[in-house]
């Protein structure tokens, strides 16, 4: 997946963008729902050990974790696979349900359309009741 970089002006301000991903360069419009979305990814980095962008085998397309996050997410019985993406240095030793929340939370900071994200507040109250459950 080549990547390029968009160069944008703003005043006396020039900086670049990665272009292609979707948090930062569709709407190139910064704000703090790109800040929420690159914490969604982050998120996914925790649950999985595995960076953004993930190359499986030798020949295969890179895939970001955001994609292979949400197709897991979008069955019926996500738990079902869910268990795969996580870090396998777990083992079974982690309460896949506090997982499943996690990741549910991370896929609502990576919607696609910024305005449907959570904001950081709401993010950080979600985490703190997620921390608060025993399970």
């Amino acid at each position: 997946m080549p990547m390029s970089l968009n160069l944008v002006y703003s005043y006396d301000l020039i900086w670049f963008l990665p272009s292609g991903i979707v948090g930062y360069a569709r709407s190139r419009v910064i704000s703090p729902k790109v800040d929420v979305y690159a914490f969604g990814v982050v998120l996914y980095e925790l649950i999985s050990a595995k960076e953004a962008i993930v190359i499986e085998g030798s020949v295969a397309e890179p895939k970001g974790l955001v994609t292979l996050f949400e197709e897991v997410l979008g069955q019926p019985y996500p738990n079902d696979d869910l268990h795969k993406l996580v870090d396998s240095r777990l083992g079974d030793d982690y309460p896949l349900e506090s997982v499943c929340k996690m990741a549910q939370l991370a896929k609502a900071c990576t919607d696609a359309n910024p305005q449907q994200r959570p904001s950081m507040k709401s993010v950080v109250v979600a985490l703190l009741t997620l921390s608060s459950t025993k399970d």
